[in-house]
């Protein structure tokens, strides 16, 4: 058996890389990103928009990516104001680039964004402009109605901070078919890695990062049924996603709890695998 991930491969820490290949020899971790990204042209009123923020929320990695290579640097003036991420990962990379002022929530989730917003609410001017810069797909979270409780007044009403979207998260045929060809193509080099042993390996355990890739990756089985098991087991990063597998009556596996959770995910998932 194998396992295939929905995250690219250069991503993950590199200890983890070495213990992932160890524990699945002879055959070898399938990464599979299983969306393809793109920035997207912003018109002025929205470069204006942003330049004028207060405060840009960001809760994806490519985002805060398109932020810093193509926004920011495109702007007229430097921006000054307050950068708020979902992780540690991406405060660093913020810094990293240059921007110091960042606040991170106690939590790698919307949920934990929330709780964020709301403790900053009492503390603003009701004319503070805050703009949450994101991708074409929405996710709805489970909290959000426990949000417009704690926040119903003041520039972090939910309804009140404006959505631009800076990128594009795409699935095409051919990007399917891609991916179908690298799963056959991945676990016939396993079950040939030995031609004296009898070998039928297939995936058995996925990570899935989104619900968008949950999503995408039903074509995939459907393509490709005899590359999967028929009892398969998910890991995911966090309570969007593992809602909709278990609606589907897959069992999955969340992380404990909500910080660092990819390597707290993928240290589960090798636990399962020894």
């Amino acid at each position: 058996m194998t396992i295939l991930i929905t995250y690219p491969r250069h991503k993950i820490p590199q200890d983890l890389q070495d213990r992932l290949d160890l524990a699945v020899a002879p055959a070898t971790p399938i990464y599979l990103p299983l969306r393809h990204l793109q920035a997207v042209p912003l018109s002025s009123s929205d470069r204006n928009h942003i330049a004028r923020s207060d405060y840009l929320i960001i809760t994806s990695n490519f985002a805060l990516t398109t932020l810093i290579d193509h926004i920011l640097p495109s702007l007229a003036s430097a921006w000054h104001g307050t950068l708020i991420v979902l992780s540690r990962k991406m405060e660093s990379a913020a810094n990293a680039a240059g921007l110091h002022h960042v606040l991170v929530p106690d939590e790698e989730n919307r949920h934990g964004l929330h709780r964020l917003l709301a403790a900053l609410t009492p503390m603003l001017p009701a004319d503070a402009i805050v703009t949450e810069l994101c991708g074409n797909l929405h996710v709805p979270d489970s909290h959000e109605s426990a949000h417009h409780e704690t926040t119903s007044h003041g520039p972090f009403h939910e309804s009140a901070i404006p959505k631009i979207r800076i990128y594009e998260n795409t699935w095409e045929p051919d990007d399917e078919q891609h991916a179908t060809d690298e799963i056959r193509r991945s676990l016939a080099a396993a079950n040939t890695h030995d031609p004296t042993v009898n070998t039928d390996i297939r995936i058995n355990r996925i990570l899935v990062t989104s619900p968008s890739a949950y999503q995408r990756l039903q074509g995939l089985i459907a393509a490709t049924p005899e590359s999967f098991s028929k009892k398969l087991t998910y890991y995911t990063l966090g309570p969007s996603t593992a809602r909709i597998i278990t609606a589907a009556h897959h069992p999955v596996i969340l992380p404990t709890t909500n910080t660092n959770v990819l390597r707290q995910t993928l240290l589960h998932l090798l636990q399962d695998l020894a």
